[in-house]
């Protein structure tokens, strides 16, 4: 059986694998065919020698990334629920999160994640990176670059520029468009590395808080993190390089059998179509 989640409308089908043993082939080929109807990718549940589980994720081209910020609020909401945990560890690629189970995100089913290390660096790829806007190099485990608009860009600017990011850093880059609305709170359009643009993007949203927070001397305070898909929350916390409070709603849609045909629909769904009405009304 497959379940169907969602992260700030960010789709993944997810797929409990801790008894079995997956090539990483077989992994990849599932994922691209399931993902044929517009699913963003898919999350394997994995055994872990250490923590509680282990996330892989594919994206919908069958690549695999580092990290993926609200898959990973995904599987842990899955996680927890089926060991009857309030919080634990779990694994990703390179390295492992705290999670956290949050009963009443704004109305909605929520977890929030400890990601650190969020690290600004420098990237020798953005000298000849030739825009009309200046970015900012990132790495949450996966890579991204955040660039500051005073409105939101057009749909086929966005794709162009993550098209030539794509094209132009060697390992394929995410591109993250930030636009501020307030105080405190801040809009992200985002193209991801391997899906192309989506409604939203965990790791690019948190880079993006990391950008805002520097740029505003805006730490330990929550931000309000608006999206094509909704809304999350981030506190930045300054350490040895950032460590990112990121909070936020994982849903579940529906369940599949393994061809992806639909077997039933879950009633979260309504109440996360008011948590989004809501958000329109803030931005």
């Amino acid at each position: 059986m497959l379940l169907k989640m969602h992260g700030t409308e960010n789709v993944f089908y997810l797929y409990d694998v801790m008894d079995l043993a997956l090539e990483d082939k077989v992994m990849s080929d599932m994922t691209k065919e399931l993902c044929q109807d517009g699913a963003d990718g898919m999350l394997f549940v994995c055994d872990s020698n250490d923590y509680l589980a282990k996330m892989r994720i594919f994206n919908s081209d069958g690549s695999e990334p580092e990290m993926c910020g609200n898959g990973l609020r995904c599987v842990a909401r899955y996680v927890l629920d089926k060991l009857h945990q309030e919080e634990g560890i779990i694994e990703t690629l390179n390295t492992s999160y705290n999670v956290k189970s949050i009963e009443n995100f704004h109305g909605v089913k929520g977890i929030q994640i400890e990601l650190y290390p969020v690290k600004r660096l420098d990237h020798e790829g953005l000298n000849d990176f030739n825009t009309e806007y200046e970015f900012n190099h990132y790495t949450v485990s996966n890579p991204h670059i955040v660039g500051l608009v005073a409105a939101h860009i057009k749909r086929e600017e966005l794709i162009t520029l993550g098209e030539y990011a794509n094209d132009h850093f060697e390992d394929g880059m995410n591109v993250n468009m930030l636009r501020i609305i307030s105080q405190g709170k801040i809009y992200v359009q985002t193209f991801e590395r391997g899906v192309g643009i989506t409604k939203s993007c965990g790791t690019g949203m948190t880079s993006s808080s990391v950008d805002y927070a520097i740029r505003n001397d805006y730490y330990n305070k929550p931000i309000e993190v608006y999206n094509d898909g909704g809304m999350i929350e981030c506190e930045v916390i300054r350490k040895d390089d950032f460590s990112v409070l990121f909070t936020g709603n994982a849903t579940y849609m529906s369940k599949h059998d393994l061809k992806g045909n639909l077997l039933e629909e879950f009633e979260e769904l309504e109440a996360y179509r008011h948590f989004y009405n809501m958000t329109r009304q803030a931005i």
